[in-house]
Order: structure tokens, then C-alpha cells, then sequence
């Protein structure tokens, strides 16, 4: 989808719904007419900065929309900051990605992220004197509390640089990666709108007249939310919802108060949401306590990390209508998902019609609509195909099974390949455990170390209660791939930055290596 395409195809929409709300933050509501007049004015301010590239760092609101959309009328490429990014990472992806300008709407997060000032590696920044234009009608701007401010950006080496970005680039997402220098992908205007299109063609379709309001639960930074559920969400002519992140209930990366998040599900009663396996248990946990799931939930999307099928039968038995999908940031996110009409369990769905899925040696490989190429890397720019790096297959419905990493892949003593991320997904699907490793590489069969829920310091299950859990997954899984011991996990593994990523992914080799003393202590013990 070209820009025109783009515009004529939400008018077209959203002309049929004069009075709908196009987004809402609970409090102000902005139907697509005045929506697209505080993107008229955002737009004229921005233009006056004449800049290329633009870092946004801000919580999920209103005018972070207004600022995405803002910046894709004028052709810069656009830069969103996880609020959860470290200093370091912060300044990495700015710097990478040549950014220009940073617009915030909480200064002080600024300085304390970024360290303003020039002095030896800190992001020099200084206020534009530029603010943004208060206009005759009643401006977003205007009536809240925090508008932005616009920063920019001097030190040279973020500027210095000769054409880092792909030509054609709207937007550059930072991954997690598995260190602490993140990639930058950059994705055009087209692949991203593509990607909207193609799932509001597979989902909609399916639910005519019950998709009408979509909650965002996800950091808006993440691309699965901007794209799945802002995007989509809007070419389906659903109301977005648009939550601080503190309403949600989020604490930086992966602290959540789940009291709060079910408290906003229940005050805007959506639709549509799209969530983590994590998030999902928690509803289906908090759904098995009493909690009302709302009458019009029709789709519940499931991304971010591999999913047990157990926990989808569990979530859609209490009445949550969940379904699993696959996506990368390089591929512009979502590349198959499951659906109401056409869905098959322990699968990630079927492609998108927009892209070619095939399996080479194992590995899953996407070409069709994958990414411009990473930020400041030119070798990686004007790829056909990319190799996703996930081990999977596609079954003869056409149906696309991720199984897990290949990087990751275990080799037993006896030669058998296990991908730990499927026996983990699979034990954190019990209720009452919180994190799962499995371990056992060069070993004869398989252990893990588990990290119980945890309420007022006590453990929610006994060691009883876990060994049955292991009984009851090893009973349905091949001889090899059983998990014959585990032993316990120290929440504080979970927060040591140099065993995990920004956003809380483990760093499996390190964490391996950390541990190695007590896992080699269990393979002594039992022999």
C-alpha cells in the first residue's frame, strides 16, 4: 500500500463513521476528522525542524499515534523507544539511527535516560526552541497535561553519519537482541501497511460486526502492537483504545499489576486485544478465579514468544477466544496467525497472503515482505529471503509449526535434537510456575530449573506439586525430550541485566554458563 492508498483507504472507512471514535485514552476521544487535523498540525511543526529521521520516547498515548502518523506524511523515519531500554540502549539505537530530533513527553525521563549534556559519551541534546503550534480548534495539545517537547540533537557522532537507513525507510525498530547493542530494522510505509491489511483481510472477515473496539495492551514501541493492532485495528473501522502503560499496570519490562490490567479490560470491554503467553495465562488464571471475561471478546491474539497449545485449550476453555500467531520484526512483524474459522492446535497458523513461507534444512524462510535491511549495516541492506533462524515445518493443511530456536537446539548424548523453548513453553502453561529452563546439551536426558509463582515470599506450589506437573507433560512427550529432574530458580536471575536482555528475554548461553556448577551438580547426584 502506497501512502495515497493508505489515506484513501481510511477515509473511505472512516467517512461511513462520522461519529466513532477512531482513538480513545479513556478520558478524550478523537473521531478520524479530528484525528487527522492533529496530525495536519503536528505535521506543520515537524516540517519546520527539516529533519530525516525522528526518536520518539514516550509512554502509550494518544499523541504517540498522532507522531507516528506525523512523521509518515512528511517521509521521516521514525525511531519508537522502548521506555524499558537502558541508557546505553538508548543512546546505541538514537546514535545508529541517525536521529536528529527526539520528542518526549516526560523531559525529565529524558535527561534521566539519556544524561543531557556533551560531556564523553552521553547524547548531547538541547530544547528546540520550536513547540508545538496551539491551532484555533480544540487541539489534543491543548487539553493535556504533558505535551511534547522537542529536543535536539547535537552530538556528532548521531549525525555524522553517511546515509545509515535504507532508502524508502518509515520506521526503525530496535530488537532485543541477545547483547546489549541492539539491531536496528528498517521497514518502509508500504511493508508495514501490508502486513495491517493482510491481517484485517484473514481476521475480519471471520468477525464481521464483532471486532468494533480494540484495548492496546502492549508498549506501542513494540511493532506487534503499532502494526496489529493500531493499523489493523483502523482498516478494520474498530475504535482503538489507547491506555498509559502505568493504567495498565506495567513496571517497567516484565513487572506487572495484573489487578490494574484486568481493571482496564473491564472498564473499556474490547473486542480485540493482542498479548503475550505470560498475559494470557494470567487471564486465564484470573478468568478460573471468578473474573468475568467480557461478553464481546471475539479475537485474542498471541505473540512474542512461543506458546504451549495447552494454554491456548485452557485460555479458549475459560472462555477466552485466543489463538496463536508468528511474527518478526524483520518480516514486519505478523507472518501467519491462527483465526476464528480456520485454526489448528500446536500451530502458529497459516501465512499471510502476502508472504512465502518454506522450510530450508530445517529453518523457517520468509521472502515476500521482509525488511529494508538493519540500520548502519549495509551488508544486510536489499535482501530477497531471510532466514528466520527458527526450527519449524509447514504441515499438509499448510498450516506453520515453530518448534524453537536454532541456535538454541540441545544435542543429547544419545544425538537427539531438543528445542528447550518447546519443553519450556510447555511448564510454564501449569499454573503456579512462573519461569522455566531446560538444560541438557551433551547430557542423556533432559533437566530444568523453575522459578515457582511467588506471593508474599512463599511459593504457590510445593515441590510435590512440581514434580507431578513434570509427570504429567513427561507422559505426553517422546522418551527423549523428557525432563527427569529440575531443581529451583532465584527470582533475581531474572532482573541480572547480563543474564537477560532489556526486555526480559533470557540470554541462554550466559545463563547456562552461570549456572553450570548446579547443573552439573544434578547430573552427579543421579549418577
Amino acid at each position: 500500500m502506497t501512502e495515497q492508498e493508505i489515506k484513501t483507504r481510511l477515509a473511505q472507512i472512516w467517512g461511513k463513521l462520522p461519529g466513532q471514535a477512531l482513538l480513545t485514552d479513556g478520558k478524550t476521544s478523537l473521531t478520524y476528522q479530528a484525528f487527522i487535523k492533529e496530525v495536519e498540525l503536528l505535521t506543520a511543526c515537524l516540517a519546520q525542524h527539516k529533519v530525516s529521521s525522528v526518536a520518539l520516547l514516550a509512554d502509550n498515548s494518544l499523541q504517540w499515534v498522532i507522531v507516528d502518523f506525523a512523521c509518515q506524511q512528511l517521509g521521516i523515519a521514525l525511531l519508537p523507544l522502548p521506555a524499558f531500554f537502558s541508557k546505553q540502549q538508548i543512546r546505541h539505537s538514537v546514535n545508529t539511527a541517525a536521529c536528529q530530533l527526539l520528542i518526549t513527553d516526560n523531559p525529565a525521563l529524558l535527561c534521566g535516560r539519556l544524561l543531557c549534556g556533551s560531556k564523553g559519551d552521553e547524547l548531547g541534546v538541547e530544547q528546540n526552541t520550536i513547540t508545538v503550534q496551539r491551532s484555533t480548534h480544540s487541539s489534543l495539545y491543548s487539553s493535556v497535561s504533558t505535551p511534547l517537547s522537542f529536543y535536539r540533537i547535537t552530538n556528532e557522532s548521531a549525525v555524522a553519519q553517511d546515509n545509515p537507513l535504507p532508502e524508502h525507510t518509515s520506521k526503525v525498530t530496535f530488537t532485543s537482541g541477545t547483547t546489549g547493542a541492539p539491531k536496528g530494522v528498517c521497514l518502509s510505509l508500504e511493508q508495514q501497511w501490508q502486513v495491517a491489511l493482510s491481517l484485517k483481510n484473514a481476521v475480519t472477515p471471520m468477525l464481521t460486526d464483532k471486532v468494533k473496539r480494540h484495548l492496546c495492551l502492549l508498549p506501542l514501541s513494540t511493532l506487534l502492537e503499532n502494526i496489529a493492532g493500531i493499523y489493523a485495528a483502523m482498516l478494520g473501522g474498530a475504535t482503538v483504545v489507547v491506555p498509559t502503560l502505568a493504567e495498565l499496570g506495567f513496571n517497567g519490562s516484565s513487572s506487572l499489576n495484573f489487578t490494574a490490567l484486568l481493571k482496564q479490560i473491564g472498564r473499556h470491554q474490547p473486542s480485540s486485544l493482542i498479548t503475550t503467553p505470560e498475559i494470557l495465562k494470567g487471564l486465564t488464571m484470573s478468568a478460573g478465579q471468578g473474573w468475568q471475561v467480557p461478553s464481546n471478546l471475539a479475537f485474542v491474539a498471541v505473540g512474542g514468544a512461543r506458546v504451549s497449545s495447552s494454554l491456548i485449550s485452557q485460555a479458549q476453555q475459560a472462555g477466552i477466544p485466543a489463538f496463536e500467531g508468528y511474527g518478526l520484526s524483520e518480516c514486519a512483524s505478523v507472518v501467519s496467525v491462527n483465526n476464528g474459522s480456520e485454526h489448528q492446535s500446536g500451530s502458529a497458523g497459516k501465512p499471510l497472503g502476502h508472504v512465502k513461507v518454506s522450510v530450508a534444512e530445517g529453518e523457517v524462510v520468509v521472502s515476500g515482505n521482509i525488511f529494508l535491511g538493519y540500520a548502519g549495516d549495509r551488508s544486510s541492506w536489499g535482501q530477497t529471503r531471510y532466514a528466520t533462524g527458527d526450527i519449524g515445518h509447514i504441515d499438509s493443511q499448510g498450516y506453520l509449526h515453530i518448534t524453537g530456536r536454532k541456535k538454541n537446539t540441545l544435542i543429547s548424548s544419545f544425538g537427539r535434537n531438543i528445542n528447550p523453548e518447546w519443553l519450556e513453553s510447555e511448564l510454564k502453561a501449569f499454573t503456579g510456575i512462573r519461569q522455566a529452563l531446560v538444560f541438557g546439551d551433551s547430557q542423556p536426558y533432559c533437566i530444568a530449573g523453575i522459578l515457582p509463582q511467588m506471593m508474599a515470599g512463599q511459593a504457590q506450589v510445593s515441590d510435590e506439586q512440581i514434580s507431578a506437573m513434570l509427570a504429567k507433560m513427561n507422559s505426553h512427550l517422546p522418551d527423549y525430550a523428557r525432563v527427569k529432574d529440575w531443581f529451583y530458580l532465584d527470582e533475581c536471575l531474572f532482573a541480572d541485566p547480563e543474564l537477560n536482555t532489556a526486555n526480559g528475554r533470557v540470554r541462554r548461553k550466559q545463563m547456562t554458563a552461570f549456572l553450570q556448577t548446579q547443573i552439573q551438580r544434578m547430573y552427579r547426584q543421579a549418577s
